[in-house]
């Protein structure tokens, strides 16, 4: 009798540890690869800059490639989404009072917002008026 009490309890503690948010992650979980950024008509294509999402907590990584040695640059912050606006501050590494990479069109310290134009489970578009122009941002799930 105890040996299936401590059973069942054990199940129960493993399956809802592995959830969050009651259970619902969201398409927005996990980690998005920034493959291209759109500044009005010009285009740069990327392969080194990522976006990860869980719960409320957004890390953005940028990979420095140098032959088989790799680097990458870890900024983390809060995120916040409502409907169709996704609005994050990045606020760590705090030690480092140096600027983001201006690759990444991010300040730290300031709310960076978007608008989610399109967000499903491989596909990830962002986009924002900034300083007078027209950004997006493609998504690649990783």
């Amino acid at each position: 009798m105890i040996r299936r009490a401590l059973i069942v309890l054990f199940v129960g503690i493993a399956l809802s540890s592995c959830t969050q948010n009651d259970g619902y992650i969201g398409l927005l979980f996990g980690k998005w690869q920034l493959i291209e950024i759109w500044e009005d008509e010009t285009m740069t294509q990327h392969d080194n800059l990522y976006y990860n999402f869980q719960t409320s907590v957004i890390m953005v990584q940028v990979v420095y490639r140098d032959g088989i040695e790799n680097a990458a640059g870890l900024y983390y912050g809060n995120y916040e989404r409502d409907g169709d606006e996704l609005r994050f501050k990045i606020v760590e590494p705090s030690s480092d009072n140096s600027d983001i990479p201006s690759v990444l069109r991010l300040k730290k310290g300031e709310e960076n917002m978007f608008h989610i134009e399109k967000l499903t489970s491989s596909k990830m578009i962002l986009t924002r008026d900034k300083d007078g122009h027209f950004e997006k941002f493609v998504f690649r799930k990783f």
